[in-house]
């Protein structure tokens, strides 16, 4: 009874979740709450788009600033040359990104563990000196997006409301191939890659589609933030950040779970705040203390995390079944 009626609990508290950020939306008047909650549904996205390859194939995948750099480029590209709205090509953008995913892909994903990561990473630093390069990037000056004519509280609800929105599709779009057989032969490549092929999946088909859903809607996110900040550079748009803080998002909630990025984003994004506002210069021990002392706090928590919780929060929450034996 208690399989059957998970899914119907699960629903209900996504339902009041969401419900309760809705109202939350429609009712805070601070830009910076709203700014915050922002960030952290756009983090909630970035982080269930790496799972897919990274928590549930257990590829290290360190390429997302390049897939969430074309998305946000695609879209500049194309409002800055011919004034078309971001908001009606975003999907382009995430199409863009599934493209060069197929290409980097194809070659990329026969090769396994640190040597993918440091491909995928090479791919980010190539694609970032190519923005910097190219005319149609405009290189170190940037690219202005059209504004939109929305009051400041108007613009920021409604880019809440849209990663809301999205951020509760990736969520759905993960849960459901958790379920699937395409996550189950996932999850049989993390356990044993060589065992999964013997048994018939096929590993690189398999990782691949993974890898295009992940950038899918990497790109989608960065077409969509580039039309909330209007204005996009390679310094930004590849920015190592966010390579890196979905890897530690999904750590601390629990990578291969639907359940974890919900969990680790909002976790991280809201624990910076506090940690950057508290020991920001000015703190608990005056104004003499520098503000690399909330990152290096941040820094110790995520190594006890590392060190207790490997498996994140929700390996605390829900043990995995099973002892093993030691020997």
């Amino acid at each position: 009874m208690r399989r059957k009626t998970r899914p119907l609990v699960a629903f209900g508290v996504g339902v009041l979740l969401v419900g309760a950020l809705v109202v939350a939306g429609l009712q805070i008047e601070s830009l910076a709450i709203l700014n915050i909650l922002t960030t952290a549904l756009v983090a909630v996205v970035l982080t269930q788009a790496w799972n897919v390859l990274g928590g549930y194939g257990g590829y290290l995948n360190l390429g997302t600033a390049a897939f969430y750099g074309i998305g946000a480029y695609t879209v500049s590209i194309l409002d800055y040359n011919l004034g078309w709205s971001p908001f009606f090509t975003a999907v382009l953008g995430g199409l863009a990104a599934v493209v060069v995913a197929a290409i980097i892909g194809i070659p990329s994903l026969r090769i396994r563990g640190v040597y993918f990561a440091i491909l995928t990473l090479i791919l980010t630093f190539l694609v970032q000196r190519l923005a910097f390069s190219i005319p149609i990037t405009r290189g170190a000056l940037g690219i202005f997006l059209t504004p939109l004519d929305l009051d400041p509280r108007a613009l920021e609800q409604l880019f809440f409301f849209i990663f809301l929105g999205l951020a509760v599709l990736v969520t759905v779009v993960v849960r459901l191939i958790q379920h699937s057989r395409f996550g189950s032969a996932l999850v049989a490549i993390r356990e044993d890659e060589d065992a999964a092929a013997i048994l018939g999946v096929r590993t690189t088909r398999t990782k691949m589609y993974a890898f295009a859903v992940g950038a899918f809607f990497m790109g989608l996110a960065g077409a969509l933030v580039a039309q909330r900040v209007t204005f996009i550079d390679p310094d930004a748009a590849f920015s190592m950040t966010n390579t890196v803080n979905p890897v530690i998002m999904a750590m601390y909630g629990g990578a291969g779970t639907w359940q974890g990025p919900l969990i680790g984003a909002p976790l991280v994004v809201l624990l910076g705040e506090v940690l950057r506002v508290t020991f920001g210069g000015i703190g608990l021990f005056g104004p003499t203390v520098p503000a690399e002392v909330s990152r290096l706090l941040f820094g110790a928590i995520l190594i006890g995390v590392a060190l207790y919780a490997r498996r994140g929060i929700m390996g605390l929450i829900r043990p995995r079944k099973g002892t093993r034996r030691r020997i």
